[in-house]
């Protein structure tokens, strides 16, 4: 395997360009790199400059590299197609002009299915005519991306209309993989009641990037329980550092060596942006966590 590892800005609580509190992205990329990593994705449209000239001084100043951009939209509401888009366009032309040849596209968590994370059977789905209206949005970004020479992937996540394996399925199977690889996150996985290694071992094919977090059992427990939702149940501490939750990346790690994985590993763990006291020492334990166990 060659794998190079990078973080992203939701584990210091970013997950929104606008909410108040968010920590400038220099003192990300500062920490980031002090905690051991050498990449990092961009998250949230316009949380990093989209000055492509500022973006990339500022990453070679710091010794650090992105490794994708992120496209978390309301994919799953059509009325959200034309912001959407709006977004999409701006993340893709940030990263052609530095060079990035990666977007992670998400159906982001929404009311009518937050309080369903990890209840599979009952969790409603989309309507057919819904699902092809999601799929085609999906599809359109794809098409425009990849006339700028960026590969799009899906990132199937808690909360969202693309979480449970049917739904994962269904999008892969109506996007061909020359249009569409794939994202996984082996925590959202493993929420939603599914084994991270098995799916890795099933969409090996399509598989272009990974998303590491582990997962406290009780709060997921409290989470499934409570229908409380993936913020709340982030600022509970339902993630952890890699090695200190309920997953079992032994398991995943065997898996990555059968099908040589030569993408990224991406470390996230979810917080409140009010909670960064602990940011960069838990990137350190997840970072040192990889070096000792994986590379």
């Amino acid at each position: 395997m060659a794998i190079k590892i990078a973080c992203a800005p939701c584990s210091w609580g970013v997950e929104n360009s606008e909410q108040g509190g968010n920590p400038s992205w220099a003192k990300v990329l500062v920490e980031a790199r002090e905690a051991g990593y050498e990449g990092i994705e961009l998250g949230p449209v316009g949380y990093f400059p989209e000055d492509p000239t500022i973006l990339a001084s500022s990453l070679r100043v710091r010794g650090m590299n992105v490794c994708a951009g992120n496209l978390h939209g309301d994919f799953s509401c059509p009325d959200s197609k034309e912001q959407v888009l709006e977004k999409a366009l701006r993340v893709i032309d940030l990263l052609s002009a530095i060079g990035v040849d990666k977007l992670i596209i998400m159906d982001r968590a929404n009311a009518a299915r937050d309080a369903y994370v990890g209840h599979g059977v009952i969790a409603p789905r989309l309507k057919q005519e819904q699902l092809q209206a999601m799929i085609s949005t999906m599809s359109e970004v794809a098409k425009m991306a990849a006339a700028k020479g960026v590969r799009t992937l899906l990132h199937p996540s808690s909360g969202g209309f693309v979480a449970f394996s049917d739904e994962i399925a269904s999008v892969l199977h109506a996007i061909p993989a020359e249009r569409l690889g794939l994202c996984l996150d082996v925590g959202h996985l493993f929420i939603d009641g599914m084994k991270p290694e098995e799916f890795i071992r099933r969409y090996a094919n399509r598989l272009e990037h990974l998303h590491f977090k582990d997962v406290d059992g009780q709060q997921l427990h409290n989470a499934m329980r409570d229908r409380c939702g993936m913020t709340h149940a982030f600022s509970k501490g339902l993630t952890r550092p890699l090695g200190e939750g309920s997953i079992n990346f032994s398991n995943i790690f065997k898996v990555l060596q059968d099908i040589n994985y030569q993408g990224w590993i991406v470390v996230e763990q979810e917080r409140a942006v009010s909670q960064l006291d602990h940011v960069k020492m838990d990137m350190a334990k997840s970072r040192g966590y990889l070096a000792e166990h994986c590379v």
